[in-house]
């Protein structure tokens, strides 16, 4: 069990905020995937934040993923307000919370909040079969998981994305 059954637990917004500056700057080419995803909030609050590089933006130098990438910033500010990504995965046992964040996801596409360059796929899969799930596309994973369930994906995840990429994790039984 990555995530406790019996009750919900939802990520709080600031996590996505504190999971975006860690991972910038995100780059057209990174895919991130959400390990538990649920209703699909966090996918989208992150997808909804993907822009077009812009001409000028190409030349930049996307290959450091320093947080100070963009500037420093003081206690409480987000590092960037924009990212360049383009791909997010959502991976979910229940079909239900899976069907859900379809949904939710299809629903935040029409009303733009979702930007039309931007893919979000929903697997419905248990996150620790890895001939179900392929993390080595992953270059970006977030994980708000309990204690027990960092444990048991950390093997499977970490020697995908810890040559080059970004993988972290919070303790949601502490709640924040």
């Amino acid at each position: 069990m990555l995530a406790p059954r019996k009750k919900l637990w939802s990520t709080p917004s600031s996590a996505v905020d504190v999971a975006l500056d860690f991972a910038s700057p995100l780059k057209p080419e990174d895919v991130v995937f959400d390990v538990g995803c649920g209703d699909g909030r966090v996918l989208i609050q992150m997808a909804s934040r993907s822009v077009v590089p812009a001409e000028s933006d190409t030349a930049r130098d996307f290959s450091s993923r320093s947080c100070a990438a963009d500037g420093e910033t003081t206690a409480g500010q987000r590092q960037q307000d924009h990212h360049y990504c383009r791909q997010f995965v959502g991976i979910e046992i229940s079909e239900e919370r899976a069907a859900e964040a379809r949904r939710n996801v299809q629903a935040a596409r029409e009303t733009e909040e979702v930007p039309s360059h931007v893919q979000i796929d929903i697997i419905c899969a248990n996150a620790l079969d890895t001939e179900a799930i392929d993390y080595s596309r992953a270059t970006v994973i977030f994980l708000y998981l309990v204690p027990r369930g960092l444990r048991l994906i950390r093997p499977i995840v970490w020697p995908e994305v810890g040559a080059g990429g970004g993988a972290g994790g919070a303790d949601a039984s502490e709640g924040s």
